[in-house]
């Protein structure tokens, strides 16, 4: 057995035994290190939009862009981990993350993650294209370097870590397409825009245990909510502003504009709830409606045309 501090007076003991049960809960843990909700959400999207430009996809190449976007994915939220497993052992929602629960510790966390991003990015590299490595590359830096650590210091993280968010379709539209063009731009800024409604709700609901954490979430300081509800509003209407671009240029028919009409109403609903309400169940709601709405959004636009 060994044993890493967590804080002063507490300790997170690591077992070593090699065992099948214990090489189980190792290989649990370790899946647990890439956040797999999490990376299935934004994985998806980028796998959604390798069918947008309307070129053949071969299998090949589905699944090779498919496993290099999820280590790449994976990769910024194993290093996430490392870097904060101490500010984790303090929150009851991630203490019981690998970590800060002692199944791995930061040394073999940031071992494996090393690994997953070498991985993913070489594997896009040479077994896609230079361009959506290079993608890959900069979304992986810019949220372990810029957004892990600027959760410490200002409210405003929020922003910096949507531009690595709203990375992956776009890395999905270039496997495909091989190039940058406006419809991709027009993914990175639906999905950016999304995050914010999304992880407001979040910081703000768990506001508190955030704040004895060291993390500073909350845009404004907002402890009554109205200027963060404001701010999902004001989020999610230019969500759906943005959303109905592909049918006024013509990319997508007006049956794509109704849905998307209708999808960015039940998100601006949602967000105009919380303003009336301001309490943990509506920031619930902002929260699950916004994961309904991204993959019903590419759904909208991978069936109309």
């Amino acid at each position: 057995m060994k044993s890493y501090a967590v804080m002063a007076g507490e300790t997170v003991t690591l077992t070593t035994a090699w065992s099948l049960p214990s090489l189980v809960a190792r290989l649990a843990a370790i899946w647990q290190l890439s956040k797999p909700r999490v990376t299935l959400l934004v994985w998806l999207s980028a796998l959604a939009a390798m069918w947008l430009p309307g070129k053949p996809v071969s299998l090949s190449l589905f699944l090779i862009t498919a496993a290099g976007v999820w280590l790449v994915v994976a990769s910024a939220n194993g290093w996430n981990q490392v870097l904060e497993w101490r500010c984790d052992a303090r929150m009851r929602r991630t203490a019981r993350r690998p970590i800060p629960s002692g199944r791995l510790s930061p040394l073999e966390a940031a071992v494996v993650s090393t690994i997953w991003g070498t991985a993913g990015v070489l594997l896009l590299w040479y077994g896609v294209n230079p361009l959506t490595s290079l993608l890959g590359t900069f979304a992986l830096l810019v949220y372990v370097l810029v957004y892990t650590p600027s959760k410490r210091h200002t409210a405003w993280c929020t922003v910096i870590g949507a531009v690595p968010g709203a990375i992956p379709p776009v890395m999905g539209w270039t496997a495909a397409g091989g190039q940058m063009n406006w419809q991709a731009l027009l993914l990175f800024a639906v999905q950016f825009l999304w995050q914010f409604p999304h992880f407001w709700a979040i910081a703000w609901k768990y506001r508190q245990e955030y704040r004895e954490a060291g993390f500073h979430l909350v845009p404004f300081g907002d402890e009554a909510g109205m200027r963060v509800g404001w701010a999902m509003l004001t989020a999610s209407a230019l969500l759906l502003a943005i959303s109905i671009a592909p049918a006024l240029v013509g990319w997508r028919s007006w049956w794509y504009a109704t849905g998307a009409l209708s999808l960015g109403a039940w998100m601006l609903w949602s967000t105009v709830a919380f303003l009336r309400r301001r309490d943990n169940r509506s920031a619930l709601k902002v929260m699950f409606t916004s994961l309904g709405y991204l993959p019903l959004w590419f759904m909208l636009l991978l069936l109309t045309r």
